[in-house]
């Protein structure tokens, strides 16, 4: 009788070919996810790139870089300023940044929207995708007790530095703004020492700092941040709170290196002329006018600079180097 062999695997030999593709799988994932994650932050890159180059077409036109937003009252003489209309017949005294970078960034139609618009913050109803880094999902925020969820923005202006940098140099903050609270919210200081600021003014040509040495956007958008407001808010939209919070743009504290805002647990103590108090806990950790920066990239979060460029800054980067390079003006010598 002929013998009749059947080719096959054994359950042995199948169970061995399951742990390698196991294993292949296993060293495999983490390359795939390595490739997205480089691939959004790519992204991220250029549209922090695309914002750099939408400031400069800004200054083209208007002489300097957009104002974080405008005041409506002078807190030290109490006197009401006439409100600040641009060219284009549009109120926009406490809109941010991004909404005078609209007509560079493509987004002409929603600016044309705005005209028949009473609360422009109506209109954060409407996602910018330039305003998104990739790598956080998180883009909706809840607003007060507004009904409708709104859309955010990922980057945030550089407002200046705070607080003392390591030598002692004390960076001076806008006297019209110091610390304000509201409940158990701390305000400020504010920074002015930056190129995102309130009441603007900024041209080219005050950067003594050199406009490769000085941030003009940085990151904050990390999955967890609590204190993001939509894209359109600069301050307050109602005059009720004309000394408010910075929202579109941060200033950077020596206490506050990149991403330290993801530590829940985290207490800052930050020295303000003389005074301390406790950087609050909104947005775990990170205050109104004092940096979240950070990001969901790895160990680092994407700035761009005043001169179109953008740079990954690593969180261990040293606190007094960041503080150098978000000063217009401040003479240090940037290693």
């Amino acid at each position: 009788m002929k013998h009749i062999s059947h080719k096959g695997f054994t359950l042995v030999e199948l169970l061995v070919v399951i742990a390698i593709l196991g294993l292949l799988i296993g060293l495999l994932l983490p390359a795939v996810q390595m490739v997205r994650e480089a691939t959004r932050r790519m992204t991220c890159t250029n549209h922090l790139r695309q914002l750099g180059i939408a400031a400069h077409n800004y200054h083209d036109i208007h002489e300097e870089l957009p104002a974080e937003s405008y005041y409506a009252t002078n807190r030290m003489t109490g006197k009401i300023a006439p409100p600040v209309v641009l060219e284009d017949g549009i109120d926009e005294d406490h809109a941010s940044f991004r909404v005078r970078l609209l007509p560079f960034i493509e987004q002409t139609a929603i600016r044309e929207l705005m005209r028949q618009e009473p609360n422009l913050e109506n209109l954060s109803t409407t996602p910018i995708p330039l305003f998104f880094c990739s790598s956080n999902p998180n883009r909706l925020v809840d607003i007060g007790n507004n009904a409708t969820r709104q859309y955010a923005s990922h980057y945030y202006g550089i407002a200046g530095a705070l607080g003392y940098d390591s030598s002692g140099k004390f960076y001076e903050t806008d006297e019209r703004q110091t610390i304000i609270a509201i409940g158990p919210y701390m305000l400020g200081p504010f920074a002015n020492t930056g190129t995102i600021i309130i009441g603007g003014q900024v041209p080219f040509g005050s950067i003594t700092d050199g406009l490769s040495n000085t941030f003009l956007v940085g990151e904050i958008s990390w999955s967890n941040y609590g204190a993001h407001y939509n894209w359109i808010r600069g301050t307050a939209i109602t005059d009720m709170f004309p000394f408010t919070a910075l929202s579109s743009a941060k200033g950077l504290a020596h206490n506050f290196p990149i991403n330290a805002g993801k530590d829940e647990n985290l207490k800052i103590v930050l020295d303000w002329k003389g005074t301390q108090y406790d950087v609050p806990t909104r947005g775990q950790g990170a205050g109104h006018g004092i940096s979240g920066f950070g990001s969901d990239h790895v160990n680092g979060a994407n700035f761009a600079h005043t001169d179109g460029s953008v740079h990954f800054y690593n969180q261990a980067t040293d606190t007094t180097l960041l503080m150098y390079v978000s000063t217009r003006d401040g003479g240090e010598t940037i290693p």
